[in-house]
């Protein structure tokens, strides 16, 4: 039997993980009164829950992931007040680990949609905060007369938050001023792509397209893919949801609350990151935020507490925009000034 203590031991231990192990699912659920929608807003203010759609009104989809542990509760809820519901993703870290197994398998087949591009750069994948910056400093030199890079700030990790402004700078008449940034939520991997593909074209189409080089002489372009460089950077070094999945900033911790995974009850916890996008000054605090650090929503302590935000605030302080566009993925909306509440 002393013998047997080890491989005890080890079945203990597989039996400890597998117990521990999460499977993360995203539910579509379908508020169809106004009862059932103020319900599903109730749980927007439960940390465990991610909603990817937020309940908005009655009639409109909301999407939630939640893990095993938590769906049997809150599908149990679901069904006593008769709101329907139906799996939308059974397992999300399997789908982002085969969507990752595809990108390799693209990449090894040289697949790149810049054959005719200048500047070397594949839009076709996600790219590291490294590669972006490489890709503006390659810019700036083929294109010297379009393009220049300004710092705006720098992050908790120190890292530098770049702009690229592209605009044609032999003409130095008035010009209309556009800020784009993308992201500001760090798991939108596509909210960066979308904005270097506008970057792209902006540069490389401005000698064959009348329209983009008409955009280009008369609009100052300021662009910021990588606004949460930190969060960006840390969402792409594992596919586990827990940071696969990780959307604020990487701000120090602060004491807030979490479920125990094992006693599944709410204990005190330290907890990394502020929502970069609830920490404006506009109504802050006030709605679709939380104040607990370890929410996704959490808003921060005060209104630009942190860089990221300051940096965005300073910038276009000195430099007043005629537009401001925000990108983001998920739930396919346009929402107009300000987002705070439903008008």
């Amino acid at each position: 039997s002393a013998m047997m203590t080890p491989l005890r031991g080890l079945i203990l231990a597989l039996l400890s993980i597998i117990a521990l192990s999460k499977k993360y699912s995203v539910y579509r659920i379908s508020p169809l009164t106004i009862e059932s929608l103020q319900f599903l807003e109730g749980l927007t203010k439960d940390t465990e829950i991610d909603f990817w759609k937020e309940p908005r009104a009655v009639g409109m989809e909301v999407h939630a992931m939640i893990t095993d542990q938590k769906s049997a509760s809150l599908l149990d809820q679901l069904r006593s007040r008769n709101i329907s519901f139906s799996v939308m993703i059974d397992d999300v870290e399997k789908v982002i680990k085969n969507q990752k197994k595809r990108a390799q398998l693209k990449r090894q087949k040289s697949l790149n949609d810049l054959s005719d591009s200048k500047v070397n750069f594949n839009l076709a994948e996600y790219h590291s905060y490294d590669d972006v910056i490489s890709y503006f400093d390659d810019l700036a030199l083929t294109y010297p007369h379009l393009v220049s890079i300004h710092p705006i700030g720098e992050t908790h990790e120190g890292r530098q938050i770049p702009l690229i402004k592209i605009t044609n700078k032999n003409i130095t008449s008035q010009k209309r001023s556009i800020w784009i940034d993308g992201g500001i939520h760090a798991r939108e991997w596509i909210s960066p792509a979308t904005v270097l593909y506008f970057i792209h074209q902006l540069t490389n189409e401005y000698e064959q397209d009348p329209i983009i080089r008409e955009y280009v002489d008369s609009i100052e372009w300021n662009l910021v893919p990588l606004l949460n460089r930190d969060g960006y950077e840390y969402s792409r070094t594992s596919t586990d949801l827990d940071v696969r999945k990780w959307r604020k900033n990487r701000s120090p911790c602060k004491e807030g609350t979490k479920m125990n995974e094992t006693t599944h009850s709410m204990e005190k916890a330290c907890c990394h990151g502020v929502d970069l996008n609830r920490n404006f000054g506009w109504c802050f605090g006030k709605s679709g935020s939380h104040s607990d650090s370890c929410s996704d929503l959490y808003s921060g302590e005060s209104a630009f507490c942190e860089p990221e935000s300051r940096a965005v605030r300073d910038f276009i302080s000195q430099h007043p925009m005629t537009t401001y566009v925000s990108l983001h993925s998920y739930s396919q909306m346009l929402f107009y000034p300000f987002a705070h509440k439903v008008r």
